[in-house]
């Protein structure tokens, strides 16, 4: 079965939160990991299921942070707007992942939007009840190892960001998606490219056109890449 199925099937058992938690697809979750079944049970029921459509806000910039979201299906754009309204995406999670902003202090507040690039279904723990599971030590080491993932990333990010080279820059990032999506293909819109690296659409559109002629990669569809020499792409950063 593949993952995305099985994925499916989890987020149905979750909106239904039956007695069992065995082979949960929140067990591939990094905090839950460890957590016993009754109090993953207890959290999930406390919890909220929601489903937005593309486009939808999840939350906006500026909102107190009183929950953490578990993505159970689709992709959510993290953004900021500058003055003049332009939009520059602070990062792009999937599926399986978990968006949590200063959920730990009280009083913080949400430094980007949370926007849906596609339809997709969360599991929101509030705050309160997050503080609550961390009173038992292995799921308090586990939320040290989260935060790890997330630094680590924060580290990646940066390095790609920090490129003067364009042409490096979009390479550095399809990469980047590649491993931290765990997917073949990369579904993303030039703009969302774009503003991920701060960018101008039409230098990332003649850039992903070099790359493609120069072998590289492939467009699978409009707004879809495909990695055929990950070797030398990584080779050009």
């Amino acid at each position: 079965m593949k993952e995305t199925d099985r994925r499916k099937i989890k987020t149905e058992e979750c909106a239904r939160c039956t007695n069992s938690c065995d082979d949960c697809f929140l067990d591939d979750i990094l905090f839950m990991g460890n957590m016993p079944a009754k109090e993953k049970r207890t959290l999930i029921r406390s919890s909220e299921q929601k489903h937005l459509r593309k486009g939808s806000y999840l939350f906006h910039e500026g909102e107190p942070v009183n929950a953490l979201y578990i993505i159970l299906k689709g992709r959510i754009k993290l953004v900021r707007y500058d003055a003049e309204g332009r939009e520059h995406i602070v990062g792009i999670f999937v599926a399986g992942e978990t968006i949590w902003e200063e959920v730990i202090p009280e009083q913080s507040i949400f430094p980007y939007s949370g926007v849906c690039l596609t339809s997709s279904d969360f599991c929101i723990i509030q705050r309160k009840d997050f503080i609550r599971v961390l009173k038992d030590p292995d799921i308090a080491y586990d939320i040290i190892r989260l935060l790890s993932v997330k630094l680590h990333d924060a580290n990646e990010r940066n390095l790609f960001l920090s490129m003067r080279e364009p042409k490096a820059k979009v390479a550095a990032f399809l990469i980047y998606r590649q491993k931290r999506d765990h997917e073949d293909v990369t579904v993303l819109k030039l703009e969302d490219i774009a503003a991920s690296l701060g960018l101008r659409a039409e230098t990332v559109s003649r850039k992903i056109q070099e790359l493609i002629r120069e072998g590289y990669i492939e467009r699978t569809a409009k707004s879809s890449i495909r990695i055929v020499d990950f070797d030398g792409l990584e080779g050009l950063i």
